[in-house]
C-alpha cells in the first residue's frame, strides 16, 4: 500500500463525503471491488461513466487536488474550457476507481505511457492484474477497468454536429462504406460512430495507437454482436477478441477485450471522485453487487 497523505485539502473544502472516507483511504479500507470475484469466472469489465453536465466548480476543485505535477501542466495546457474539464474528470475518475480494487491512495496512484501515448499503471506499484482504458468526449467520460491488459473504450457524442461522409471516406473499410453509403442521410452518423468506437477502442486495446491503419479493422455490426475482421494490412486474430457496443445516454460506446470467452461488462455510473458509499462497502461485506449487466 502507498504512503503519504491522500485526498490533502480536500476536507477544507467542505466535501462531506470525501471527509467521511479520507482516513478509510489511508488504511486501504474503502477497496470494495474484486475484479476475480465475477461468479461465472468469466472476464469482468467494469464501465464507470459520468456524465459531466453538472461537473460543480467544488467537484473541480476536488479532482485538481489529486493530479500530479504533469498532470496539473497538461491540465493547464487546454485552451478550450470543455477540454479542460474532460481532462479533469477523467483523471480524477481513474484515480479513484482504480482506488476501488488496490490499497492504494488516489492521489498515489502513478502512471506511465507506452511510446504510442497508451497510459498504464506504473511497474513501480507492484500492481498485477489490474489494466484500465479511458476515454471522454464533450459531456461524458467512461473508464473500463478489468483483469485483462488488452482492453479498450471509446465513447463519442451519437449526435455531434456535422456531417460525417468525409470522415467516414477516410476511416472505414470497403465493406463499411458500402454500408454506410446505402444508408439515409440521418442515419449514417449514428451508424458511423458505432463503428468508429470499436475501431477506437481496439487500437486502445492493442496500444499501438494510429501506428496501425484504422480501415485495417472492420466490423459487420449487423448481427446481434460486432463481428471483427481484420485485412493483411493488421495481423491479428478475430477469434481472441471479443468486441460490444452500446448506446449510453446519446453516446456510442465501443468496447474491445482480448478474450474468447463472453466477459461480465457492468455499467456503473459514477461522480468524477468515485468513491464507494456507505452502502456500497456494505454490499461488498455481504456479497451483494451493483450496477448494471449489459
Amino acid at each position: 500500500m502507498s504512503s503519504g497523505a491522500p485526498l490533502c485539502g480536500l476536507d477544507d473544502r467542505g466535501r462531506t463525503a470525501l471527509r467521511s472516507h479520507a482516513s478509510a483511504l489511508v488504511g486501504g479500507s474503502c477497496r470494495v471491488d474484486d475484479l476475480a470475484a465475477a461468479p461465472s469466472r468469466r472476464t469482468r469489465i467494469d464501465l464507470w461513466y459520468v456524465p459531466l453536465d453538472h461537473f460543480s466548480p467544488a467537484e473541480q476543485a476536488d479532482c485538481l487536488q489529486l493530479l500530479s505535477r504533469e498532470e496539473r501542466q497538461r491540465h493547464e495546457s487546454f485552451k478550450a474550457e470543455s477540454a479542460r474539464q474532460q481532462y479533469l474528470a477523467a483523471r480524477g475518475l481513474v484515480r479513484t476507481s482504480l482506488s476501488r480494487y488496490r490499497d492504494i491512495a488516489p492521489r498515489d496512484w502513478r502512471f506511465a505511457t507506452n511510446r504510442y501515448g497508451r497510459p498504464f499503471i506504473e511497474a513501480s506499484h507492484g500492481v498485477t492484474g489490474l489494466h484500465f482504458s479511458l476515454s471522454h468526449t464533450h459531456g461524458m467520460v467512461v473508464c473500463a477497468v478489468g483483469g485483462v491488459a488488452e482492453l479498450g473504450v471509446d465513447v463519442e457524442h451519437r449526435a455531434r454536429a456535422g456531417p460525417v461522409d468525409d470522415l467516414a471516406k477516410s476511416v472505414l473499410a470497403p465493406p463499411e462504406q458500402a454500408r454506410f453509403d446505402a444508408l439515409a442521410d440521418d442515419r449514417r452518423g449514428a451508424f458511423f460512430f458505432t463503428l468508429w468506437t470499436l475501431k477506437e477502442a481496439y487500437l486502445k486495446a492493442r496500444g499501438l495507437g494510429m501506428s496501425l491503419p484504422v480501415e485495417g479493422v472492420w466490423f459487420d455490426v449487423d448481427g446481434v454482436q460486432p463481428a471483427v475482421h481484420f485485412t493483411n494490412a493488421i495481423a491479428d486474430d478475430p477469434w481472441r477478441w471479443t468486441f460490444r457496443s452500446r448506446q449510453l445516454m446519446g453516446y456510442a460506446l465501443g468496447i474491445a477485450v482480448s478474450t474468447s470467452v463472453e466477459p461480465d461488462l457492468v455499467l456503473r455510473r459514477a461522480q468524477p471522485i468515485n468513491l464507494p458509499s456507505r452502502g456500497e462497502r456494505g454490499q461488498a461485506a455481504s456479497g451483494d453487487g451493483e450496477g448494471q449487466k449489459r
